[in-house]
């Protein structure tokens, strides 16, 4: 085929074909709800970015306290951060933001830096842009209390709330001189304070469940393995609380009988 022909079907196919839709510019005051919303998680200003949320996230978290909880229980801080992307989706305009943080890190029980890639939503509500976060617990506690049976150590580092699950976040040392099989979603409970037994969430549903703790774990003397545990919840209970947790089963290498190790009772109160 000449070029000429070739320069004709081009002209064909430019005429049949639509012109492409140009992409809506995001709202400048959308973008700038999201920086003043990352301004104030930054300076540590939790009632500043409450009050930059949604209505329904308000509603979610409760109040600024429990909003300052999740910070406060990871040792998360913000130490800088930039918006690197912009995208509308019309009511909806998303912000990937870059930042440089530090957390505390429980299988190395100190606090290290990190880079977090993640995006936040600005929506209109009554006129005016307001902050949304897709994955946050509601409230978040670091007890750090522990239980220990045969050797056989476990921490509870951190407590997290979410709509319909509580979360637990531990640490299993084995203290013993002999090795321990430990599989912690297989019976593992939690009492809530009214003699209800919360059998774990023990579904190959990854990564609302912990794969490690879900395939069970052989520690040697000396060794730990961090991991979290769910477990189911009715209703939402922002009250005081007490919990109980028995993690089993363990047994260790050569004996005939498991164990279970219980941890509590674990007090929480209300912020």
């Amino acid at each position: 085929m000449n070029a000429i022909a070739v320069a004709v079907l081009l002209m064909f196919a430019a005429a049949a074909s639509p012109a492409p839709t140009p992409r809506q510019s995001p709202d400048p005051a959308a973008i700038a709800a999201v920086s003043s919303y990352m301004e104030a998680i930054s300076r540590r200003d939790f009632n500043a970015a409450f009050a930059l949320l949604t209505s329904q996230q308000q509603s979610y978290f409760g109040n600024a306290r429990n909003l300052a909880s999740n910070a406060q229980a990871s040792g998360f801080v913000i130490h800088k951060y930039k918006i690197i992307g912009q995208l509308s989706h019309g009511a909806i305009v998303e912000a990937m933001v870059e930042q440089n943080v530090s957390f505390f890190d429980i299988a190395t029980s100190a606090s290290i830096p990190g880079t977090v890639r993640e995006p936040y939503f600005a929506l209109r509500e009554n006129g005016t842009w307001r902050v949304k976060e897709l994955y946050q617990p509601w409230k978040s506690y670091a007890p750090n209390i522990s239980g220990a049976v045969r050797g056989v150590e476990v921490e509870v580092n951190r407590i997290e709330f979410y709509d319909k699950r509580v979360r637990l976040d531990c640490t299993i040392r084995n203290k013993s001189a002999v090795g321990v099989q430990v599989l912690p979603l297989a019976k593992t409970t939690l009492e809530n304070g009214s003699g209800a037994r919360i059998p774990a969430m023990n579904d190959a549903t990854f990564p609302l469940n912990d794969v490690g703790f879900f395939e069970g774990m052989h520690l040697a003397p000396g060794k730990a393995a961090v991991g979290f545990v769910n477990f189911p919840v009715v209703s939402r209970n922002d009250q005081d609380q007490t919990f109980n947790l028995s993690l089993a089963p363990a047994i260790a290498d050569g004996a005939e009988q498991t164990f279970s190790i219980t941890v509590g009772p674990i007090h929480l109160v209300k912020y």
